[in-house]
Order: structure tokens, then C-alpha cells, then sequence
């Protein structure tokens, strides 16, 4: 009985390791994926921080964070989370700016000076008004009217 009451007891420990102070970073990054995946946009927040505080010189936690203050209305929260995660190494400006949780953030002239200001040689997202639409390169100007698109080396 005694045997089973320590084999009980150590089980019950290696669960509790899934989450709090004693988890993994992969399995509070885990957690937080699946939380946004799942639109519980809270408990991301709750274990993005987590990961955050746990990896404090790792950008990931600060990117998963600044997708689910996005999904909460919080942008200032998540435009310093981005910042953030760009400052401690995040350096893939597609992936940010494909990301569906972090659209609501495009608008916002704040995003687009940190997006400019990290990344100058990025793509400039297309301003569009139906059809029409302009977009810039390193090495040319795209001018886009229906079907028409006529492309403009860069002096």
C-alpha cells in the first residue's frame, strides 16, 4: 500500500510539470500555440507571459503574446510584445506580417514605423482602394490598376 501511495504520489507530480512553475518551456509554448489555435485568446496570453518570464531572452514567447493581445483588443500591449520579440531576435518580417492573429495591428501607423524601422529592406504592403494598388520593393515601384500593373525601377 505504501508503494502504491509513492507511485501515486509521483505521478500526480510528473502531470503537475504540464504547467506552472515546475513545466517545460516547450510545454508552456505548447500550450500557448494551442490556446490561440483554439481562439482562447486568455489562457494564450496567460501562457505567452509564462513563456515570456520563463525565456526572457527568447522572442517567442513575446510573438505568441503579441498575437493573442491582438485577438483582445489590446494593442498597445501587443505592439510593445512585437517590439519586443523583434528586439530579442525575431527577424522574420513575412511571418509577421502574414500572421492572421496580427492584422488588426496593419492599420496602425505604430505598427508600420516598428515594421519600417526593424525591417527598412521589407516589402511595403500594398495601399489599395479596390483594383488600384501600390506597393514598393528595394528595387522598383508596382503600380496596379484592374489589370493593368506597370513596374518602376527605383532610382
Amino acid at each position: 500500500m505504501k508503494i502504491l501511495s509513492v507511485l501515486l504520489t509521483g505521478a500526480l507530480m510528473l502531470t503537475a510539470c504540464d504547467s506552472g512553475p515546475l513545466a517545460s518551456t516547450e510545454a508552456i509554448r505548447s500550450h500557448a500555440v494551442q490556446s490561440l489555435e483554439q481562439k482562447n485568446y486568455s489562457d494564450a496570453a496567460k501562457y505567452a507571459k509564462e513563456l515570456s518570464n520563463k525565456t526572457p531572452d527568447n522572442y517567442d514567447g513575446y510573438f505568441l503574446l503579441a498575437q493573442a493581445c491582438t485577438q483582445l483588443g489590446d494593442r498597445n500591449a501587443a505592439l510593445a510584445a512585437l517590439e519586443t520579440a523583434i528586439k530579442k531576435g525575431l527577424k522574420d518580417d513575412v511571418a509577421i506580417t502574414a500572421n492572421a492573429n496580427l492584422q488588426a495591428l496593419h492599420p496602425l501607423s505604430a505598427y508600420t514605423e516598428l515594421m519600417d524601422g526593424a525591417f527598412p529592406k521589407r516589402e511595403k504592403p500594398v495601399v489599395a482602394t479596390g483594383d488600384v494598388g501600390i506597393s514598393t520593393t528595394e528595387g522598383k515601384t508596382v503600380i496596379r490598376a484592374g489589370d493593368v500593373v506597370v513596374e518602376m525601377p527605383k532610382d
